[in-house]
């Protein structure tokens, strides 16, 4: 197997919930090795079944901690006693990466704020994926992933107006922040190389969202105005619309260029006899009589299954794609072949389907290496890589310094 570009680089983190342990996970999945750092009582996220139970009735094997958290080792050390601070200010010695995603002030509380690490370490890249940045008034509340989806936009960049906010599924600011914390470890790393010197990163749901949203967020930035929530039935685009098929199943047409289209969809639908009709021959036509539009093509998307159509686009040379769910969407051979899912072999649990890597190296490709670490899994084998001895190992237990 070809090494991951990240392949001799050591994270160790202190990671709870989704945020940071994804933002690991992805570093692990690059080749890095990822220690995660447990306390006794363990990352939250190993319970988190039993939330999501009486969230969404999901019983079964906890995805959740698996997802974020394949490609680590797991070590338990009770940071609370000198001894086990000590313990992890020696990984800290050997480590290229330090992430954690606890509130600002903690880290610091407990002696291994960036000031303290970076003194030690000075080739330490220090990471923080915060809930809102490490400046301001509001650095030190708490958050979580609903709280960014709904003061970053999100929530009010979906729907139609008059809508209350959108009701997304959990977890995307989640994923984009831990994304975008091992994208600027990444950098950091590769600024290292040439500086020689670490340095702190700082991400956040806030940093992560906005930056997702930035195209949305550029207009009443610059101009003061909102681009408004679109009413689908008076889409001023009809030909970059979703409409309902036969089979209850949804199609989206993407036409940026409509008057290229316009042609094409008339043909594909069957409607010819619209091509030149003075209300819809041209884009400003279309909006507006977008509504008599958007109800045509709705009454003629309705005529026919999805299947049938995407085969009819398709020849005409539309430009479309079926509306998915999320279990369509683990099932797309496009995202099976470019490994945006991929299946692996879980020890404990058989064949598995899990989401894959957003990006492709020929040369040093991502892999997955390791399942999710039971608590406390590769403690012996950790500390044995720092020196420690067979008997040192033994008081450490005894002394419950690690577990």
């Amino acid at each position: 197997m070809k090494k991951g570009p990240l392949d001799g680089i050591r994270v160790v983190e202190i990671t709870l919930f989704q945020q940071g342990p994804v933002a690991g996970m992805r570093l692990g999945d690059l080749g890095a090795e990822v220690i995660k750092v447990e306390s006794p009582a363990g990352d939250p996220g190993r319970g988190f079944m039993k939330v999501i139970g009486a969230m969404a009735g999901l019983e079964g094997n906890n995805y959740y901690f698996e997802h974020g958290n394949r490609n680590k080792k797991s070590i338990v050390i009770d940071l609370k006693k000198p001894e086990g601070l000590d313990l992890f200010l020696r990984l800290i010695d050997t480590a290229d990466v330090f992430l954690n995603n606890m509130s600002i002030q903690a880290p610091e509380k407990m002696g291994i704020g960036p000031e303290a690490l970076l003194k030690r370490n000075p080739r330490l890249i220090y990471a923080h994926a915060s809930g809102w940045g490490r400046k301001g008034a509001e650095a030190e509340d708490f958050s979580f992933d609903y709280t960014g989806i709904a003061r970053c936009g999100l929530m009010m960049a979906a729907g139609e107006p008059g809508d209350p906010p959108g009701q997304l599924l959990p977890g995307i600011g989640d994923e984009i922040g831990g994304l975008l914390c091992a994208w600027g470890v990444t950098a950091a790393l590769f600024a290292r190389e040439k500086t020689g010197q670490g340095q702190v990163v700082d991400t956040s749901l806030m940093s992560g969202l906005i930056g997702a949203l930035a195209f949305v967020l550029a207009a009443p930035a610059i101009m003061g105005k909102e681009f408004p929530r679109q009413v689908r039935a008076r889409a001023g685009n009809p030909l970059y619309n979703h409409y309902r098929c036969r089979d209850d199943r949804w199609l989206a047409i993407a036409h940026l260029d409509p008057d290229r289209y316009w042609p094409k969809i008339c043909k594909a639908l069957e409607l010819e006899a619209l091509q030149e009709d003075p209300r819809f021959c041209t884009i400003p036509a279309r909006g507006k009589n977008a509504a008599e539009l958007v109800a045509l093509l709705d009454q003629r998307f309705g005529s026919r299954d999805r299947a049938d159509w995407m085969e009819i686009l398709k020849k005409e040379g539309c430009i479309f794609t079926p509306v998915q769910t999320p279990l369509e969407v683990t099932r797309d051979a496009q995202a099976w072949a470019n490994n945006y899912f991929i299946q692996v072999d879980h020890p404990a649990w058989g064949p598995l389907t899990m989401p894959g890597f957003p990006w492709d190296f020929s040369e040093t490709p991502a892999s997955w290496r390791l399942p999710a670490p039971g608590l406390g899994q590769h403690t012996e084998e950790i500390l044995a890589a720092l020196g420690c001895g067979p008997e040192e190992i033994t008081k450490y237990r005894t002394d419950r310094i690690v577990f």
